[in-house]
């Protein structure tokens, strides 16, 4: 099986994103539940890498609804890179 690694970018967008939901609600619940998706998706990526659709002007990346979320990664021999999890709701070339 594939291995799984997080780029920093990627982990520094999960931990942004879990906080902001626990200082919103003032529970760390949903955090804890969005946490437990967006890993429940990243394993059912490694058992099966080619699961997510292809990104467009990309070679070898793809890209995975979780919730309200995009899971950006991309497929090396060996190794599944997370690259990014970003707001799917938000217009990027607005930003």
């Amino acid at each position: 099986m594939m291995k799984i690694k997080w780029t920093s970018n990627a982990k520094a967008q999960l931990i942004e994103i879990l906080r902001f939901y626990t200082r919103r609600n003032r529970s760390s619940v949903y955090s804890k539940r969005l946490k437990k998706e967006v890993l429940r998706v990243v394993q059912r990526i490694r058992a099966n890498p080619h699961l997510g659709e292809e990104a467009p002007g990309y070679d070898n990346r793809r890209r995975m609804i979780v919730g309200n979320y995009v899971l950006a990664y991309e497929l090396d021999e060996n190794v599944i890179y997370i690259h990014s999890l970003r707001d799917g709701r938000r217009d990027e070339e607005n930003e």
